[in-house]
């Protein structure tokens, strides 16, 4: 992230506001007929706003409970129940965090530790309502504790930590796989399988070189980008077909990037895995936690000034701070004038032909003043 971009991330942060129906519970919107006691009780303790939140250093996998963040209307129906086309993701492999990574946090903090910029979050998360898709897979699918790269023969049905290494390997298998469509090849939406422009952009990925590789895992996304050649090519390629952005870090963590944007925190950042692409109304152990939606709005705080006056003139714009007794009820506005020697406050109205300053026990007038006013 470059200067500009954080500027405007921290300066986003302070006007952005996280909105849920109460402010200490998030309403857990939808839990499967079947779900388990793990995936409930990690679903209440994201829907408490209390539980407290974990240092990024005592993050550890407790189970097979994993949260993805997602768009509510992309999941659940008007009537709260799970969307028919609702997926986990838009890719054959998708990331996911632990519910550990997120409890006690805002919606705001979690875009943030994901490693969400400040464009992202304005451009597509702007009065998104969001949600947390608590959920465990299928028995099916395992996870994994490799991360050399060498993976399982049942490859397609693991979870893994998204190491460079194990990411390398993937990105070949699916590329292998891939269909061949130029015009779909640019797109985004690749839920069960890769799609490449041509054999030779496919081959490309297969037969990309170990030590160049070597060379795209070492070096930053910064460097990658100015030095350019086919190096870059892959790095945009691995951005475009897995979802593997700027911030990834390769080593099992995302890192919030307003404190370490080039991953040399090692103990910084929530825990990170991929894993294959699920239909979620096939899920049979899932909740869905309402985290609420960022919303951006303009603040026009009036600027305030002192403006000179006299004579009990009530100068346009002038800030009423009170007003007298009954019956009259008139308007008391904010004024100081100089007296003895200092600036005191005082209080007007135009019959008081000036400014009326309280002074040892007594009212004092005084005809030239200041009034505030904004």
């Amino acid at each position: 992230m470059n200067k500009k971009a954080m500027a405007c991330l921290m300066a986003t942060a302070l006007i952005l506001s996280s909105c849920y129906a109460s402010a200490d519970q998030r309403p857990i919107l939808y839990s499967s007929p079947g779900a388990s006691p793990a995936v409930l009780q990690a679903a209440q303790k994201i829907s408490d706003t209390a539980t407290p939140k974990i240092d990024y250093a005592a993050l550890a996998r407790q189970g097979d409970v994993f949260v993805r963040i997602a768009p509510r209307r992309h999941t659940l129906t008007a009537a709260n129940a799970i969307a028919s086309g609702a997926l986990l993701g838009t890719k054959p492999y998708v990331f996911f965090t632990t519910p550990e990574s997120v409890y006690g946090k805002s919606l705001l903090d979690i875009y943030l530790d994901i490693g969400y910029e400040a464009e992202d979050v304005i451009r597509d998360q702007r009065d998104q309502d969001m949600v947390a898709i608590v959920f465990r897979f299928p028995d099916t699918v395992r996870v994994s504790d490799v991360s050399n790269g060498v993976l399982p023969t049942h490859w397609n049905a693991q979870v893994y930590a998204p190491t460079w290494d194990n990411l390398f390997t993937l990105f070949d298998k699916l590329a292998t796989q891939a269909a061949i469509d130029p015009a779909k090849a640019s797109g985004s939406f690749m839920p069960w399988g890769l799609t490449f422009a041509s054999t030779a952009e496919r081959d490309f990925v297969t037969g990309f070189p170990a030590a160049a590789r070597t060379a795209v895992k070492t070096a930053t996304y910064d460097k990658l980008s100015v030095d350019g050649g086919d190096n870059w090519r892959y790095r945009q390629l691995m951005e475009q077909k897995l979802s593997v952005f700027e911030h990834f870090c390769g080593d099992g963590h995302t890192r919030n990037e307003l404190f370490d944007r080039d991953c040399t925190t090692r103990t910084s950042g929530i825990l990170e895995f991929v894993g294959p692409n699920q239909k979620l109304p096939e899920l049979k152990d899932v909740a869905v936690v309402r985290l609420g939606k960022l919303g951006i709005g303009d603040s026009y705080a009036p600027a305030s000034r002192w403006v000179a006056a006299s004579g009990g003139a009530v100068p346009e714009g002038a800030v009423k701070a009170g007003a007298e007794a009954a019956p009259g009820q008139q308007p008391l506005y904010v004024c100081r004038a100089g007296y003895q020697g200092g600036l005191h406050p005082g209080k007007l109205r135009p019959e008081f032909k000036g400014c009326n300053l309280g002074w040892s026990g007594k009212e004092v007038v005084v005809p030239d003043y200041e009034v505030l006013t904004e």
